[in-house]
């Protein structure tokens, strides 16, 4: 039956990160909202995020899979507690407890590690330096990947990044998580961790942590068998 899926992307992201699987999604018959958040916005709310999330989804019939990726993750428990949803699905996504921030839930090390390859925009807002990003893959990979990141990734405000997360628990609604076991930005550690506080086994997938653009027929495979 087809389904529809609504797509979260993370801190720095865009929807271009995610729009590869896309079609290999409507191949299968399913729908895509892929939904822009106002990420750019230096005093932008995780609630903020939700209500954009909300008037994408307007309209939207059926079976809706709320898919997040990386700190998209902070935004679809709380989609999930205002409107009904059938399932929340994370992929190499953070998940903070009640309280506690997206900076605070990646844990010290990765953290810095983020903040180490990012810039102070000087107004709320932090950008990649893609040059430092690039360090992150293999030298015959930078090339390409620094083509990647400045055509998908863009300045993301920090409000939403320190702000202790609203909601007061998980929504009842079915959860699974997709680990990407090449991850240089997520330890797989520390996505497994985030799949236990969810209670559910991960379903591991190759590959480094833009698994929407990086193996996008891969995850759209997955993506439809938990519709199934």
């Amino acid at each position: 039956m087809p389904v529809t899926f609504v797509f979260v992307h993370g801190g720095f992201g865009s929807p271009a990160e995610l729009a590869p699987t896309v079609p290999h999604l409507e191949a299968r018959g399913h729908s895509v909202i892929n939904v822009d958040l106002p990420s750019e916005s230096p005093e932008a709310t995780l609630e903020d995020y939700a209500d954009a999330v909300v008037r994408a989804m307007a309209g939207a019939t059926g079976r809706r899979i709320l898919v997040a990726h990386s700190a998209g993750g902070a935004t679809i428990p709380l989609v999930a507690s205002r409107i009904p949803v059938d399932q929340m699905v994370f992929a190499a996504a953070i998940l903070p407890e009640p309280g506690q921030s997206i900076y605070d839930a990646l844990g010290p090390s990765t953290a810095d590690a983020i903040m180490a390859v990012s810039l102070d925009n000087g107004d709320g807002t932090r950008s990649f330096d893609f040059e430092l990003l690039a360090t992150l893959v293999p030298p015959e990979q930078r090339d390409a990947y620094v083509a990647f990141v400045q055509a998908t990734q863009r300045r993301q405000g920090m409000a939403a990044i320190h702000q202790p997360w609203p909601g007061a628990a998980l929504p009842d609604a079915p959860c699974a998580y997709i680990l990407c076991t090449e991850d240089q930005i997520i330890p797989p550690d520390r996505q497994r961790a985030f799949a236990a506080s969810l209670g559910v086994t991960p379903i591991e997938i190759t590959s480094e942590h833009s698994v929407f653009a990086m193996n996008p027929e891969a995850l759209a495979a997955i993506l439809a068998s938990l519709a199934a």
